[in-house]
């Protein structure tokens, strides 16, 4: 009798735990999209944000092209009584007392740029969302492609400068930078970042450029600078594309550096 007591007491403590998890989810910016899209069902989402509707973000979460979506706007999240409302912690001012009116938990994801912060922000969501099973999952396969990317570096590393965004030059200490050295090249700009003109960047010489793919094919005075003609000349062979997901910092990058080390690989040949 005692240990059929026991075994009711832990299914319904189980019953009761998968009862807590959120239904209703709701994310508001692109970032957390990744991280909740990877976590959970389609079913318990209530809403993702628009720009994961847009081809960069469905190559890797097509399911995001049936999930509604929304822009952010207070109309939205009443209209939508969700249950746990997912952001970061750069939102409006102005937002945070509504958000606090509409009984939703509200999660404050911080940005992840290296693997570590990508480690805690993972666990940190699937804690909120009841799928820690699932976040220590997608770490697990984020450290494999991590090791394998530790037993492909080169013996000499690329310079690499990360070029595409109209001048402007990731350096040390972000998420492309953590990726790049990951892969095993080296990041022409040792500052936080820098802007750079052609001729700047010519004057760096790196070995290889790196163009973030979110929005290639872009008419725009940027993309023009981006393709300058003396830098098609001066690296053909030498440019290589990346997926950037819109610089998010989640499982999905150490994969993603995967393909961009194939890549760093084919310029060394």
């Amino acid at each position: 009798m005692k240990r059929k007591r026991f075994a009711v007491a832990v299914l319904l403590l189980f019953a009761g735990q998968a009862a807590a998890a959120p239904q209703r989810i709701m994310s508001l910016k692109i970032c957390t999209d990744e991280l909740l899209l990877d976590l959970v069902p389609p079913e318990r989402i209530a809403s993702v944000t628009f720009l994961s509707r847009e081809k960069a973000g469905l190559k890797f979460w097509p399911q995001a092209a049936n999930i509604p979506v929304n822009h952010g706007s207070a109309e939205e999240i009443l209209q939508l009584h969700p249950d746990l409302i997912l952001t970061d912690p750069f939102m409006a001012p102005s937002l945070r007392p509504l958000l606090a009116k509409t009984g939703a938990k509200v999660l404050e994801v911080p940005p992840a740029e290296n693997f570590d912060q990508i480690r805690s922000v993972t666990r940190m969501v699937a804690k909120a969302v009841g799928e820690e099973a699932r976040g220590e999952a997608l770490i697990a396969r984020m450290d494999a492609d991590l090791q394998a990317l530790a037993a492909r570096r080169p013996k000499t590393p690329l310079t690499v400068a990360g070029w595409g965004t109209g001048g402007f030059v990731p350096g040390t200490g972000g998420l492309f930078d953590s990726m790049l050295t990951a892969t095993g090249a080296r990041n022409v700009e040792r500052g936080a970042f820098g802007y750079y003109d052609v001729e700047s960047l010519i004057a760096k010489s790196p070995d290889a450029l790196v163009y973030g793919d979110t929005y290639s094919g872009t008419t725009s005075l940027r993309a023009d600078q981006d393709q300058h003609p003396a830098l098609l000349k001066r690296y053909v062979g030498r440019r290589v594309t990346y997926t950037a997901l819109y610089g998010c910092g989640v499982p999905q990058s150490a994969r993603i550096a995967r393909e961009l080390q194939d890549a760093l690989l084919k310029v060394q040949q």
